[in-house]
């Protein structure tokens, strides 16, 4: 971690990302899963505000089409998924003070 001008810590983040857009064919076993939960299979790690993000965009295509969170999969839809960034925490963020704190003990 680096101290910025002010002082305060900053905290690194990672960025992990999907790189491309994927395209998948629903198999008769997915079919009546709601998009919203499917996603959340595809796409680990990412958080459910930000599956609802892009489908609200309309970002996630279904049949070239866009989709609401409660739409239900079908046996032999596409579906388009957008690539995802997601910013993980490698670490967190300590003050000056409660660095000297613990140097201290």
């Amino acid at each position: 971690m680096g101290a910025n001008a002010s002082g305060y810590l900053e905290s690194r983040t990672m960025k992990t990302e999907t790189p491309t857009v994927k395209m998948v064919a629903i198999a008769a076993d997915e079919a009546g899963q709601r998009i919203d939960n499917f996603l959340r299979t595809q796409l680990k790690g990412v958080p459910k505000s930000m599956i609802y993000r892009i489908l609200r965009k309309g970002e996630v295509r279904v049949n070239k089409k866009r989709v609401k969170p409660e739409y239900k999969l079908e046996a032999g839809d596409e579906v388009r998924i957008p690539p995802v960034r997601v910013a993980e925490r490698e670490e967190e963020a300590v003050s000056p003070h409660w660095q000297k704190v613990g140097r201290a003990l």
